[in-house]
């Protein structure tokens, strides 16, 4: 039973340190490719000219596939990732289909940040190295887990080992929970 319990100890210290490399390699990756992966605009009908009328603003499907092989190259992510990162782009799409804007010049709504880090970022790509796992869910083949950067920048992985060899991110979301906390205790504090 002894022998039982260190093999499985020992394959999950071993999971957990692929884990956070696949995580940390993936942020490193991003940081550096991310301006690379759009070959061509996503977005197209910006009306720059003042004087030309008509621009309807649309998003270019073609482009946001090759896009999304682009990212798969790198090897980080699932099918699952790219098609639910497909399926926010076709949907911002369908939505400008349906109701086109025409002669605008701004931020595209359901575009205006980064679609996997938000408005700032830098916050977390800049700051890659302080981070650290700070919980760890295994079942199997897949983990959650979450990657604390700071108090307020905290990020949650849900990832899937394939092969029985490495891991890839099937998503990525951003932990409020510590937010939450502040905000509420602030409020409870208030007079």
């Amino acid at each position: 039973m002894l022998f039982f319990c260190s093999i499985v100890f020992g394959q999950q210290n071993q999971n957990e340190s692929q884990i956070k490399i696949t995580i940390i390699d993936f942020l490193r990756w991003y940081k550096e490719n991310e301006s690379k992966l759009m070959t061509s605009p996503i977005v197209n009908g910006y009306n720059e000219d003042t004087i030309k009328k008509d621009s309807v603003l649309r998003v270019d499907m073609k482009s946001v596939d090759e896009y999304l092989s682009n990212f798969k190259k790198s090897n980080y992510v699932s099918d699952s990732f790219l098609g639910n990162l497909r399926a926010l782009y076709k949907s911002i799409s369908d939505t400008l289909i349906k109701h086109p804007i025409v002669d605008y010049f701004g931020p595209v709504p359901g575009l205006e940040c980064d679609l996997l880090f938000g408005f700032e970022p830098e916050e977390i790509l800049g700051h890659i190295e302080e981070g650290h796992l700070s919980e760890i869910y295994l079942i199997y083949n897949k983990a959650l887990v979450k990657f604390d950067i700071s108090k307020f920048n905290q990020m949650i992985f849900s990832l899937t080992k394939i092969d029985n060899k490495r891991w890839v991110i099937d998503s990525l979301d951003y932990d409020g929970t510590n937010a939450d906390r502040a905000i509420n205790k602030k409020s409870h504090t208030s007079p």
